[in-house]
């Protein structure tokens, strides 16, 4: 999820934002459904994506409010496609997620690996908020700069 050079990577997230999602049968790649990350299956659409700058907390960004679209896929088992378009471009990402608690991680495997936790909380079966670290470019001077993430997703 590349917002800025990572999308929620929470760390773009973004806007957020996967961890594998564990079944320990000697190796073999989890491919059932996983209880844990049930309510997060389906599709998803951020409503809002709202960055802020960590610098200066007054400088805040809504991508949604700018043209931009993120849409999330979520799997029963555990994988995940991210896409955002922002500025008449595309990020796509791909990886699995995990949840512990109400931490959901992001652990993205494509197109570069990292692994970005963020805070998570339910508003009914379809409405969530994601939080986290990400970076964006508030200046555009072609540097990303730290900024908090905040995503309003409603199920599609």
């Amino acid at each position: 999820m590349c917002v800025g050079r990572k999308v929620f990577g929470w760390t773009g997230a973004l806007l957020l934002l996967g961890a594998l999602a564990c079944g320990g049968d000697g190796g073999a790649d989890p491919i059932g459904p996983d209880a844990e990350i049930a309510q997060f299956v389906g599709d998803w659409t951020a409503q809002g994506m709202t960055l802020t700058n960590v610098a200066n907390l007054e400088v805040v960004v809504d991508l949604v409010e700018l043209g931009a679209t993120f849409t999330l896929n979520v799997q029963p088992s555990g994988q995940y496609t991210a896409i955002l378009v922002f500025g008449l471009q595309a990020s796509t990402e791909i990886g699995t997620v995990s949840v512990a608690g109400s931490t959901l991680t992001l652990n993205r495997n494509f197109p570069s690996t990292e692994t970005a936790p963020g805070t998570f909380e339910f508003f009914g079966p379809d409405r969530f908020v994601l939080d986290g670290d990400s970076e964006f470019d508030f200046n555009l001077d072609g540097s990303s700069e730290p900024a908090l993430a905040h995503f309003d997703f409603v199920r599609r």
